[in-house]
């Protein structure tokens, strides 16, 4: 009695008798996923209006400004409504905001060629000079990167276009000794 009763339940709550006995596995959810709707909540897509610049992520990282917008509150709207959010966009690239609360300058260029790389992260911090002071800073810093990589590219394109001329003129005068020795 006891072993149809197990029978019955492993089969989940199918009659002994009437179906196959197997072929039938009891299908289980793992620990992790167990209770949880596994899909994503589906939306329809509502287009972007014209003109849609997102606002950096690293906005939404910062408490503050994360709880501000998220609280759906009418104090919270109103402040919403004072905030620039123009003023934490820059057009620069390797500029940008960062939640620790300054703007971040970041510049990655390597030259295998000559065995030189650049790798900077710079932080202007608006507790140290300002939120305007600290964006123009960051924008002229990266702006001066930029200038120093360009002066070394120059450089090294003279000096291997020196060395190109004296490996020609060495070869030149290489085939001539051999010229001269072959008369």
């Amino acid at each position: 009695m006891l072993r149809s009763v197990a029978h019955h339940l492993r089969l989940g709550g199918l009659p002994c008798g009437s179906t196959r006995s197997f072929g039938v596995k009891r299908v289980r959810q793992r620990l992790r996923s167990r209770g949880k709707i596994l899909q994503l909540k589906q939306t329809h897509y509502e287009p972007k209006p014209e003109g849609y610049v997102p606002l950096p992520l690293s906005l939404m990282s910062s408490g503050p400004i994360r709880r501000m917008v998220r609280s759906e509150t009418h104090e919270g709207n109103q402040l919403l409504d004072h905030v620039d959010w123009s003023a934490y966009l820059c057009d620069v690239p390797g500029v940008r905001w960062h939640p620790c609360g300054g703007w971040r300058v970041q510049f990655h260029r390597c030259s295998w060629e000559h065995d030189y790389y650049v790798r900077c992260s710079c932080f202007f911090r608006i507790d140290h000079y300002g939120f305007r002071k600290s964006k123009e800073m960051a924008i002229a810093y990266r702006k001066r990167l930029e200038f120093e990589w360009e002066e070394q590219v120059k450089s090294w394109r003279i000096n291997d276009e020196q060395n190109a001329r004296l490996k020609h003129q060495r070869r030149l005068e290489a085939g001539h000794d051999l010229e001269v020795v072959d008369v």
